[in-house]
């Protein structure tokens, strides 16, 4: 995989339906919807593994739209997210397992792809033990499909990725629902209280127009 070029990085404006302006306001939690486990919409499905009052759950400001105790929004300025030198587009896609929507990330057409949640201040994750996310796809291009996380800023920032294959991932065009124990970044090397980045994305090169689906991305205590 190629190291991303950070001067070509491109910002991404908003990913969900309707996202406001660059505070990515459309990307907290709607307003009729109890982060402490208060009663869902019927129009908002609650996930393969509802949030419950009493747990802790993370929602680190993406691909993610029912209950949490907490979150970590995207602001354009501390937290942003990003497409690795213009590989990627997403957009939004009915077909979903939590929320309103999933998020289809396509392909550009390029040697390799990725993206990522990046932050400007590092955050401590003792507490976060399991990062959950639901994927779909049945192009060639996301076979071998790898989930980072980074710790360091700056020039000390490293990443580690993990092949998602590992934890039952398969491009067969169905929806697989993977849990991946932090504690395996941290045998790669992660440092827990220095995180910099929570989620990064990266799969091969395809044809333009091949894509996957995301949502249902969050971390828990247990």
């Amino acid at each position: 995989m190629k190291k991303p070029v950070w001067g070509l990085l491109l910002l991404l404006a908003a990913c969900r339906p309707d996202p406001g302006a660059a505070d990515y306001s459309g990307q907290e939690l709607p307003d009729n919807l109890d982060p402490d486990g208060g009663t869902q919409p019927s129009d908002l499905l609650p996930g393969p593994f509802p949030y419950e009052a009493g747990q802790r759950r993370l929602m680190v400001g993406i691909f993610y739209e029912a209950g949490r105790s907490e979150e970590i929004i995207l602001d354009n300025v501390d937290s942003n997210f990003y497409l690795y030198e213009n590989t990627v587009y997403v957009e939004s896609d009915p077909d979903h397992v939590e929320g309103k929507s999933a998020d289809r990330i396509v392909q550009n057409g390029k040697p390799w792809m990725g993206f990522g949640v990046h932050w400007k201040q590092v955050h401590n994750f003792d507490a976060w033990k399991t990062l959950h996310v639901s994927m779909k796809s049945s192009d060639a291009a996301f076979a071998n499909v790898k989930v980072g996380m980074s710790s360091g800023t700056g020039t000390s920032e490293k990443g580690y990725q993990l092949a998602l294959t590992k934890y039952g991932w398969a491009n067969d065009g169905e929806w697989h629902h993977l849990a991946i124990p932090v504690a395996d970044y941290v045998a790669a090397g992660l440092k827990l209280n220095d995180v910099s980045s929570p989620f990064t994305f990266a799969a091969e090169g395809g044809t333009a127009g091949q894509s996957l689906l995301l949502d249902n991305l969050y971390f828990t205590a247990n």
